[in-house]
């Protein structure tokens, strides 16, 4: 049985989240918080993900934390800058996953993006920003119920 340990980052947008050190401007409290959302465009163990919708993240490289791999996939994936244009808030539960042929688990990371303008790699071929409730509605892939119990109880994880 395979060992993995992977990272997933559930990004939010929400400018009033940030100081003005981190954005320029004074944020609106209209706009309401955005969850992103990255279209599969490949996958070469699972192929049947193509085309459903993930959280940025990927496996932890050997010797590195989940920490500095969650930054490290971000702006591989989203072409955001870490302490730049994203901060990671908030370490998540870590859930671990079982079957047949791996072991994993993955650490979930809460962010907050300053931008919702990304520069996507060739791993996806689209992003939405969503609101919590839409999420649930969208066709998901690996620790899709990890996700669904975030974003359907949001509040217990953001306090």
């Amino acid at each position: 049985m395979q060992k993995i340990n992977l990272v997933k980052a559930i990004i939010r947008y929400n400018p009033v989240n940030f100081t003005r050190n981190f954005v320029q401007g004074a944020p609106s409290k209209s706009q309401s918080a955005r969850y992103l959302l990255l279209q599969k465009a490949e996958d070469k163990f699972f192929p049947e993900n193509i085309g459903k919708w993930e959280c940025s993240g990927g496996l932890v490289e050997k010797g590195e934390t989940s920490k500095k791999a969650i930054e490290r996939k971000v702006a591989e994936e989203t072409g955001l800058k870490p302490n730049l244009e994203f901060r990671v808030i908030k370490q998540l539960p870590t859930i671990t996953m079982k079957d047949e042929n791996y072991d994993s688990h993955c650490d979930l990371y809460l962010i907050d993006a300053s931008s919702m303008n990304l520069d996507l790699s060739i791993e996806h071929s689209d992003y939405q920003w969503f609101k919590a409730e839409d999420v649930k509605n969208q066709n998901l892939v690996l620790y899709a119920n990890l996700l669904l119990e975030f974003f359907n109880n949001p509040e217990m994880y953001l306090n």
